[in-house]
Formats: structure tokens, C-alpha cells, sequence
């Protein structure tokens, strides 16, 4: 309790984490609330959608913003003001309407539909590693990488394991992940773990970069480990050099 209330009440690394919540319930509460009448999302068809909506078009923001950034905008407007035609009133605040009997469910469906809209997303290509001497890399099923680093909320570790090593492991694989090696570094404070999903080639790691159905699987792991980047690469990042190791 001491080193908590030294670090300001919260734990080292700590964010704001939504309620889960599920996609396909996001997409209805996000029409049903009306969020779509000023929203537009390329590419949905909503019974509420207008064509003369006042709020910024929110098409691939589940990449450019944390979860606690949505929970943030949807229960507080004017925390963040954004500038825009028609966002902000005479008054100076957001144009955005307040949600008083809003649910912690409905909350965290929407906020799991907003990091869902990630379809187009374009996630940083690393450029290639300066022609220096290393060891040969050991044959590996991947030649094209989507890279993680990131540390396991509290508490949550043993359900990631169960999810990597059940069903969300097995999702991945049906969207074409072929390996996934998870890193554990223990030389940092925190960020100590690094996963490498690896693809076929570059044509499969961007068809999932592109696939909404592989969106709501990044959803779920981003809830469990928190927030974090994505990087691709055609080699791996990292691998056990064996003429330099032993046994």
C-alpha cells in the first residue's frame, strides 16, 4: 500500500480499462444511441446514419487512440475539444451529446466497436537493418512479421495464456497467423514482453492488417496486455543465434 500511494495511487503502468465488451453489441448501441447520425464509418450501413453528420468521421480510429481515449470522449465531450465544422458551440464546448443513462455494458461495447475500426490500418513498415555482420537466423515458418511489445495488465496473465492457447490462439491461426513467439525480458521495468506473429509472406500479414474480423482479435488481446504498437518487418526481430549459445 505504501509503494502504491508513493507512485500517486495507482500502479506503475496503469490505464483506465473499459468494461469488456463485444463488437457486434457495439455496432447496434453505437446505431441505437444515434452515434451514427454524426458519425460516419466507411464502409457501414446504419439505420441512423445521415448524410449531414457533424462529427468527425471516425473510419480507422480504433488505431490512433487508447480505450481510456474513447471512454474518455464518449462519457466526458469536453474533456477534449477537437476543432472542426460544427464540432464545437458558441458556448465552447463539444456539440457532442452527453449519455447520462448510458450502461457500463453499452460503454464497453462501444468502446470494443471503436477499437474494432481499424480496416485500412496502416501500421508502421520498419526499414530494413543496416548491412552489418550477424549470425544466420534459424529456418523459421514466417518471412513476414507483425511485432508487439507490451506488458500484461495485472492479474491478467493466466488469461492470456488461456486465450493464446485456446481460442484466440486458434482464431489467429484461421487468419493466417503461422507462429506466434512471445519474448520475456526481464533487463526492463516494465514493457517486458515482446510477441512476433509471423505470416507466410508480406500478402498475408496485410490481408490481416486489413481484415475486420482480425481487428476484433487485436481488440481482445489489447484488453488483456494493454496499450502498445504494432510494427511489421520481413525479418525477425529477434532469434537464438545457436553459434552463439549452448547447449
Amino acid at each position: 500500500m505504501a509503494s502504491l500511494h508513493a507512485s500517486g495511487g495507482v500502479p506503475a503502468g496503469w490505464q483506465l480499462t473499459p468494461p469488456a465488451g463485444t463488437v457486434d453489441a457495439g455496432r447496434r448501441a453505437f446505431d441505437d444511441l444515434g452515434c451514427s447520425s454524426c458519425h460516419a464509418v466507411a464502409g457501414e450501413a446504419f439505420a441512423h446514419a445521415t448524410a449531414d453528420g457533424v462529427g468527425p468521421a471516425l473510419t480507422g480510429m480504433g488505431g490512433h487512440h487508447p480505450a481510456a481515449y474513447f471512454v474518455e470522449s464518449i462519457l466526458a465531450p469536453d474533456a477534449v475539444l477537437v476543432e472542426g465544422p460544427g464540432y464545437i458551440d458558441a458556448a465552447g464546448h463539444s456539440t457532442m451529446p452527453d449519455y447520462p443513462d448510458l450502461t457500463a455494458r453499452q460503454l464497453g461495447d462501444l468502446v470494443a466497436y471503436l477499437r474494432s475500426l481499424r480496416i485500412g490500418e496502416a501500421m508502421p513498415m520498419v526499414t530494413a537493418p543496416a548491412a552489418v555482420e550477424r549470425p544466420a537466423a534459424p529456418e523459421h515458418k514466417g518471412k513476414a512479421f507483425l511485432v508487439q511489445t507490451f506488458d500484461v495488465r495485472p492479474g491478467r496473465l493466466e488469461e492470456l495464456e488461456g486465450w493464446m492457447q485456446g481460442d484466440g490462439g486458434r482464431r489467429l491461426r484461421e487468419h493466417g497467423v503461422v507462429s506466434v513467439d512471445t519474448y520475456v525480458d526481464f533487463t526492463r521495468e516494465q514493457v517486458r514482453y515482446t510477441s512476433v506473429f509471423g505470416f507466410a509472406d508480406g500478402a498475408a500479414l496485410q490481408a490481416y492488417a486489413q481484415n475486420p474480423l482480425a481487428s476484433a482479435l487485436d481488440g481482445e488481446f489489447d484488453a488483456l496486455v494493454g496499450e502498445h504498437g504494432h510494427t511489421q518487418q520481413m525479418w525477425a526481430p529477434a532469434y537464438r543465434a545457436p553459434s552463439l549459445s549452448f547447449p
